[in-house]
């Protein structure tokens, strides 16, 4: 990698080598093969890093990957080369809601991505910390570095770095992650343009040694007989590296006596953190005590950080204990009677920038041409990050090429129905995807990701053509197994729920049984389908109806002051925005629509 700038102007400036930067950058460069797009970060050696959980994946989560994949990303491409266990989680209940999940080598999982990186001759990378960010009459010309280094589009992807700072207890240290900086001035910067920040928290678990673990004696959690690969890049030799095993331990009541006895030394109780709240679907230890007092124990997951190493990820117990507190505690969880602690849990708060000032393109509404992705918007993990920084990152290279910026639906993917969740709430805590807030999701499923959006992505030029022939060539398998099950009269079986997929991957052996799978359950959603299908077609009129930038809702007939305030935080893009925006009615709707229809009559009248 490049550590020097090879250029004081650039196509595109991405700052920041977590998981959005990374796919800003990538999904840039594909847009821009010719184009040049600046890559900053403090330390490139950090590019990848898996600060928190070495995993990718899970409910909710693994469709965003899948989809991420499907439109020429990188992080399933990674996690496919490095990861040590592969499970899909949920498969009691039907494949809409299934979810891929991994854990990862987490240093081969970073030295792939800059491996990755480093194959695009138009990413410079550069060290560099930003001081400041160029504005003029409200667009964006670059970022101050010791000097500036102007581009057109800048995708600002902070992390927990904006004003992070660490909590062990009473111990502070400032730092997004530990052993790294913080990114103080950038704050301060924004503020001054304008933009209302926030704060959030987040924490992370002790690291324990395997070695001192009692391995043998906890119960087994075992990764999928047949793995199955999170990308259409399929690896030669799949998967590629050793597969692992976890251990299960849990908490006891002693432990939870202990905490409860000094939730006065915890930065998430005593007011020490300067933060709202932290985030429910992953809590602390010390959250989860107080909460769900009821409960003698929780799972704590033992999880290998890498395939030889000692270090053991503690999923399950976040803290921000003081030290002391945690060397108590550990020891009385089975098989960790003896264990050594090779990191200490600790909280992290860090600013944000609150979403509603953003658009569903994640370009800022009051700056054109500076984009936002990731922990930056409220949201938390990897693959959230990652999906906001793929739409960053295309949109930023569609701005400099002077055409209409992408939007995915609510209706096209998860990574759609995340950009409209965060651009229509004020988030409170850190946002986490979910099967359950995709209200289409018998449409949205992980396996056909492809079938959703190859073909979008191969058109706005994030495709390259060796994942484009990959699906071609998928897309005619599927095809001759539908022809197949069709001739075969298979159809009325598939469609009963007491015939077994192995049953007809039995009938149809000659294909592979993922696909056959597949096309299954297209035949058993299919009327289910066909009805959301229909209600999306009868709201699409509606739904993506734009509002007209000029349309100041002061001046709409009727129009509550409440729906007034609302609509002018949040700056709604269309209709189907504003409808999903707390404290807007469908009178409203109505009242808005009427009021477009007139500026548009009007507009034609004066011409």
């Amino acid at each position: 990698m490049d550590n020097q700038m090879m250029a004081k102007t650039f196509d595109v400036i991405v700052i920041g080598g977590g998981h959005a930067g990374i796919e800003a950058a990538w999904a840039a460069s594909s847009v821009l093969p010719n184009g040049e797009i600046a890559f900053i970060t403090m330390d490139p050696r950090n590019i990848g890093v898996m600060s928190c959980n070495p995993a990718i994946g899970g409910l909710g989560k693994g469709q965003i990957v899948r989809e991420i994949d499907a439109l020429g990303g990188i992080m399933a491409r990674a996690i496919d080369a490095t990861g040590i266990m592969f499970k899909m989680l949920n498969t009691s209940k039907g494949p809409a809601v299934w979810g891929p999940r991994a854990q990862a080598d987490k240093d081969a999982y970073r030295d792939e991505v800059q491996r990755l990186i480093a194959t695009r001759n138009n990413i410079k990378v550069i060290e560099a910390t930003i001081d400041d960010l160029l504005v003029e009459e409200g667009k964006i010309k670059g970022v101050m570095l010791d000097e500036p280094v102007y581009a057109n589009a800048v995708v600002l992807t902070t992390g927990t770095f904006m004003r992070g700072l660490m909590h062990t207890g009473d111990t502070q240290e400032k730092g997004g992650r530990v052993g790294e900086g913080t990114a103080d001035g950038i704050s301060t910067t924004l503020r001054g343009l304008g933009f209302e920040l926030g704060r959030l928290k987040t924490g992370t678990p002790p690291r324990l040694s395997k070695k001192s673990i009692d391995w043998e004696s906890l119960k087994v959690q075992l990764g999928d007989e047949t793995p199955t690969p999170f990308s259409d890049f399929l690896q030669k030799d799949f998967p590629s590296l050793s597969q692992v095993d976890c251990r299960i331990t849990a908490t006891t009541s002693e432990m939870h006596e202990q905490i409860k006895a000094n939730l006065d030394r915890a930065p998430m109780y005593n007011d020490q953190i300067d933060a709202e709240s932290g985030p429910r679907y992953c809590p602390s230890i010390e959250d989860k005590v107080v909460r769900f007092a009821e409960r003698t124990s929780h799972h704590v997951f033992l999880e290998p950080e890498t395939v030889d190493g000692d270090s053991v990820y503690c999923n399950g117990i976040s803290t921000s204990l003081p030290k002391d507190i945690q060397k108590l505690l550990i020891p009385m969880m089975q098989g960790c009677e003896n264990a050594e602690i090779l990191q200490y849990g600790y909280a992290v708060e860090y600013d944000i920038v609150r979403p509603h000032q953003i658009d569903a393109t994640c370009m800022t509404k009051s700056v054109r041409g500076l984009f936002l992705a990731g922990q930056i918007n409220g949201t938390s993990g990897y693959e959230e990050a990652a999906g906001q920084g793929l739409i960053a990152g295309l949109n930023a290279a569609r701005l400099i090429s002077g055409v209409e910026p992408i939007r995915l639906g609510r209706e096209q993917a998860y990574i759609g129905v995340m950009m409209d969740d965060i651009v229509t709430t004020t988030p409170r805590e850190p946002y986490r995807m979910f099967t359950s807030r995709a209200e289409h999701r018998l449409l949205l499923r992980a396996d056909n990701s492809d079938e959703r959006l190859t073909p979008l992505g191969r058109e706005l030029g994030l495709v390259c053509d060796e994942r484009w022939n990959a699906w071609e060539k998928r897309k005619q398998e599927l095809y001759t197994i539908k022809e197949e099950i069709e001739k075969r009269k298979l159809g009325q079986l598939a469609k009963r729920s007491d015939t077994t997929i192995k049953e007809l991957q039995s009938k149809l052996s000659e294909f592979d049984p993922k696909l056959v799978h597949r096309v299954v359950s297209d035949i058993r959603y299919e009327g289910y389908v066909v009805r959301q299908q229909a209600e999306i077609k009868r709201q699409a009129k509606s739904e993506g109806r734009k509002i007209p930038q000029e349309l100041k809702p002061e001046t709409i007939s009727g129009l509550r002051n409440e729906a007034i305030d609302v609509l002018n935080e949040f700056k709604p893009a269309t209709l189907g925005q504003a409808s999903r925006l707390a404290g807007i009615t469908p009178a409203d709707i109505t009242l808005i629509s009427i009021a477009i229809q007139r500026l548009g009559t009007n507009k034609l009248t004066s011409g």
